[in-house]
């Protein structure tokens, strides 16, 4: 089937509308490190991240998936403020049961606070929505959800607490991207403030160290495959970390059409 060239030249209209939006997300264009990312292992792609070092792998594919994620939390978002006005005595009191998107502080590093939107807290459990793909979604059934999925749910728990709301656990809900609703799985643990405490004292050392020694740091942090062919620190090859990372050299993945699944935060 052909298109025309009138069609042709609509769909590139309505092409670089979509790319614009997307690309200009706010969450495309954060700069600080926030709650999501405080579990990643690798520590040197932290060092680049808390040292503002510039991003060298920017030929990246359009975020798509991500963006379908973040339109799923959007309607979740719908759904649940719209069960808060249907409960009794809402227009009265203005009591909501599902405490939607709230900004909560975790902590500082190296001085800045660490600050996120939660997705949900509800009845002292705070809530997380992922919205992987079909091959991701079976490796969190089969292997749970990794450590920075896992960090990430107790560190926005340290930030509810320090919010003096009570919190008792932690959940991940992975919800289908491409699969029935009855692909869903949920992940859950009894909430760990140590767990988050270590992920920032972590962190903070690491930006403490590259903010004394800059670049030098480099070379004295650990590399562990995190997402490789997606950090925007990614150089293969590079024999100077300055220049960008080559990779965990033992585990590198190949690229594959799940490395745009992570969701934010």
């Amino acid at each position: 089937m052909t298109v025309s060239p009138r069609v042709a030249a609509l769909q590139t209209e309505l092409d670089q509308l979509i790319e614009a939006h997307i690309n200009s997300a706010p969450r495309s264009l954060q700069t600080r490190i926030g709650p999501s990312e405080l579990g990643i292992p690798c520590d040197l792609r932290h060092g680049y991240k808390t040292s503002g070092h510039p991003p060298v792998n920017t030929d990246q594919p359009l975020s798509w998936k991500a963006w379908i994620g973040t339109n799923v939390h959007t309607g979740l978002q719908e759904l649940l403020a719209a069960a808060n006005m249907a409960l009794p005595g809402w227009s009265e009191n203005g009591e909501d049961r599902y405490l939607l998107e709230e900004r909560v502080t975790v902590g500082q590093v190296n001085g800045d606070d660490i600050s996120g939107n939660c997705d949900l807290y509800l009845d002292g459990v705070v809530w997380d929505w992922k919205i992987p793909g079909g091959s991701t979604l079976r490796k969190y059934k089969k292997d749970g959800p990794g450590e920075q999925y896992e960090v990430q749910a107790h560190t926005y728990g340290l930030g509810w607490e320090l919010r003096g709301m009570p919190v008792t656990d932690v959940a991940v809900y992975f919800l289908p991207r491409d699969q029935e609703w009855r692909q869903r799985f949920l992940w859950s643990a009894p909430y760990d403030r140590q767990r988050a405490l270590d992920a920032l004292s972590r962190v903070d050392g690491i930006a403490k160290l590259t903010a004394a020694l800059g670049p030098a740091a480099f070379p004295l942090l650990r590399r562990r495959e995190s997402w490789c062919r997606s950090c925007p620190w990614l150089k293969p090859g590079s024999t100077n970390l300055s220049d960008g990372c080559p990779g965990d050299p033992d585990v590198l993945e190949a690229a594959s059409s799940e490395l745009q699944d992570l969701i934010a935060q």
